[in-house]
């Protein structure tokens, strides 16, 4: 008898909906659920027992009432909860990236040693879209599980591997993110370039020539044009390129998110959320950021669960902002 015909097979009611008949028990307490308890079975603990342990809560924050300072309050409290199996979740995802990189040089190595270029061309695209396909796997699955603890469910492992459905749309939806973020590089080269060639007096033919005449002309050429053409490219990075590519850091919590995700859709939704949002979105990346690398300096292991806030942080900022970006 399958779990789901428990309480039907015994005739058995629901406690707290008694015209209800029972389809499970709460792992946790044993009481009979009915599906409004188990929300349509994607419960497995009775409202009481989720009430208790800070489970079933729905996500508190939107575009309205959210801050820096409130985000990092509700993922604290979350986080706390399921610290253990979100810093499992945050292996299996650095293991995804390394493995994905692995993979990536391996095939440029073999390319390499064919003597071919057409070969080792061949091999460097393969090897980067396993790579992407790879870490896609483990930025997806890391992603619906810090969704789901913010949403009040447990964090389960297995759905690391529920996102498989969506790795065409999330390398689609990659391919176009460069192609948002391709005029922001453009732009910053393009100026750095144009300053060190009008400070320094060099050609451009001179700049291109080869590598060694690239190297020579870095060479002679004073310090302060270097500093000043890199505060140059810098500049333009930070603005206009941040507020142009800002909104791309909540992609992936915007496909996992979604049923059906689409690349075009899904970057809209993002512009969307960020529209107004950008100074704080900038404050949560950077306070994040400080976390993680306060992790990755104390040593390898606390890296691990910073790592894993780090990405609570990130979805939750999704959740924050997404709520209401329809009005605007």
């Amino acid at each position: 008898m399958s779990e789901s015909d428990f309480g039907r097979g015994r005739g058995a009611m629901c406690p707290l909906h008694p015209d209800h008949l029972a389809q499970r028990t709460c792992t946790r307490c044993g009481n009979f659920m009915c599906d409004t308890c188990s929300e349509g079975g994607t419960q497995v603990h009775c409202p009481t027992c989720r009430e208790r342990e800070g489970l079933g809560q729905a996500f508190p924050l939107d575009r309205h009432n959210w801050s820096v300072g409130g985000l990092l309050e509700v993922c604290w409290e979350r986080f706390k909860r399921e610290w253990v199996m979100l810093s499992v979740g945050a292996i299996l995802f650095f293991a995804a990236a390394m493995v994905g990189s692995f993979v990536s040089q391996i095939l440029s190595f073999i390319g390499g040693l064919s003597g071919s270029t057409t070969v080792t061309v061949l091999m460097v695209i393969v090897g980067t879209v396993l790579s992407w396909v790879i870490q896609g796997m483990g930025t997806l699955g890391i992603t619906r599980m810090c969704l789901d603890v913010l949403q009040g469910q447990r964090a389960d492992l297995g759905r690391m591997f529920s996102q498989l459905s969506k790795l065409v749309p999330y390398l689609l939806t990659l391919l176009l993110s460069f192609a948002v973020m391709l005029p922001v590089i453009i732009l910053c080269f393009g100026a750095a370039l144009a300053v060190f060639v009008g400070m320094s007096g060099v050609s451009l033919a001179e700049v291109g020539s080869s590598e060694e005449a690239i190297n020579a002309v870095i060479s002679n050429t004073p310090p302060h044009v270097l500093v000043v053409a890199f505060v140059v490219g810098a500049g333009l990075y930070i603005f206009p390129g941040l507020w142009l590519v800002m909104p791309l850091v909540l992609m992936q919590p915007a496909l996992v998110d979604a049923e059906n995700p689409g690349p075009v859709e899904t970057l809209k939704r993002c512009f969307a959320a960020a529209q107004g949002q950008r100074l704080g979105m900038l404050g949560t990346l950077f306070i994040g950021a400080v976390i993680f690398i306060v992790g990755i300096f104390l040593c390898c292991l606390p890296g691990i669960p910073a790592l894993a806030f780090f990405q609570l942080m990130l979805s939750g900022l999704y959740l924050s902002l997404s709520k209401g970006a329809e009005e605007v």
